[in-house]
């Protein structure tokens, strides 16, 4: 069912006449899977990235440097236009990539948690990912940093936060932003699963890395 649904998604996208601007000659779906696993077989830098500026510039420009200006561009474009169904997208790529076991032809794309946890880290960890994050529109922002939460929330619950990342705090930041947003469609939905992980916080919390 979810991979009937994304890979509908990305039917939809293909009909678009906005895509005429990107020379992807291919599937929109096929192009995505593989700036994705571009980007999994590359990841930022998440742990002592202040210890030298070069490793900051280098995270700053990360997606520039793996998927380059004009996929950059892509995706702004698609979050831009697609902005009605993007949060229901963001919820079942979400499911996807954190539900064991999802293989189907329709989307041949199972990235494993670990590598998925580093850009969650990134995101939520580094002055490259929150700076990068900055600079998207607010939707974007939210969603982003939502998903980032509940992705290390589940590497906390496997034992696989390595980098010991503390949701703790950007949980209460999140909360208020989203408060205060009128942007999101599901905005009651994402703080009411922000405001469970805040209470359980201190035992998860207790047992990471």
């Amino acid at each position: 069912m979810l991979a009937k649904q994304l890979h509908g998604f990305f039917e939809h996208v293909d009909q678009q006449g906005y895509l005429g601007q990107f020379p992807l000659n291919r599937p929109s779906q096929a192009h995505f899977i593989d700036l994705a696993d571009r980007l999994l077989s590359n990841p930022p830098v998440v742990s002592r990235e202040a210890d030298d500026l070069y490793t900051i510039l280098q995270n700053m420009a990360h997606f520039f440097r793996i998927i380059g200006k004009e996929n950059i561009l892509l995706i702004k474009t698609i979050l831009d236009r697609e902005r009605d169904t993007i949060e229901d997208v963001a919820s079942e790529l979400f499911l996807w990539i954190t539900l064991e076991g999802c293989q189907e032809e329709l989307l041949p794309f199972s990235p494993t948690l670990t590598k998925v946890y580093e850009y969650a880290g990134f995101f939520l960890n580094t002055m490259g990912g929150r700076s990068y994050l900055f600079r998207r529109d607010s939707r974007s922002r939210l969603l982003v940093n939502y998903y980032a939460i509940l992705i290390v929330d589940r590497a906390n619950a496997l034992g696989i936060n390595h980098h010991g990342i503390d949701i703790s705090q950007p949980i209460p930041q999140l909360i208020q932003e989203i408060e205060s947003s009128t942007q999101l469609v599901n905005k009651e939905d994402y703080l009411d699963q922000l405001y469970r992980l805040k209470e359980t916080l201190p035992r998860q919390n207790g047992g990471a890395d």
